[in-house]
């Protein structure tokens, strides 16, 4: 596994927010686009696709990607409505699960369901996962432990540039719809057994 945050990245993002500030100012959304500042957006929220992680896997193997957590700093229920990949080129969805977490994470592995060694991080945590399309997750202090290890589960498609810039989740509270992003990207070496 390699995470790197490259300059491209960073610029990116400095442009981004340029952008965002220079058109932000009197402008508005679509009503049925989801709002991206819901409590999901915690104090250490990031741009998606500001980081990236490696795995080698063949084609047709299905990979975890599960160093995310969701977790509700906000004061009503969080209902989570679907999960996505964002911009995948040779993935494909497999499946999502929260997984009660404290201190760690199941992390990445080139294999799903999580190896041995990865599921030993989260200890029991992984036999009371859940499906994470309709979940509700309840408020939690900023500063609790207990959260929600978000755990996807994709299926390696293609064989040549196989990445993706990250995992958005679509969620509401009351009658508002909001969108998460993550902050890593994933790209797939199917060629090599390292990356």
């Amino acid at each position: 596994m390699n995470i790197t945050s490259t300059p491209r990245a960073l610029l990116g993002r400095a442009c981004a927010l340029t952008l965002a500030l220079a058109l932000g100012t009197g402008c508005s959304s679509a009503p049925n686009t989801p709002a991206g500042d819901g409590p999901l957006n915690g104090p250490d929220y990031s741009d998606a696709g500001s980081g990236e992680v490696c795995l080698p896997a063949k084609q047709g193997a299905t990979v975890t990607f599960g160093g995310d957590e969701l977790h509700n700093y906000g004061k009503s229920k969080v209902v989570v409505d679907s999960i996505a990949l964002t911009e995948p080129h040779g993935l494909r969805f497999a499946d999502a699960v929260l997984v009660p977490a404290t201190t760690s994470f199941i992390g990445y592995d080139n294999h799903y369901p999580p190896s041995k060694f990865s599921l030993a991080s989260v200890g029991t945590g992984w036999q009371h996962r859940r499906p994470a399309a309709g979940a509700t997750i309840a408020p939690q202090p900023a500063t609790s432990e207990a959260t929600h290890n978000l755990v996807v589960a994709i299926r390696v498609t293609g064989t040549a540039h196989v990445r993706m810039k990250g995992i958005t989740v679509d969620y509401h509270v009351g009658g508002k719809k909001y969108r998460w992003h993550n902050v890593m990207g994933l790209s797939v070496e199917t060629r090599k057994k390292a990356c």
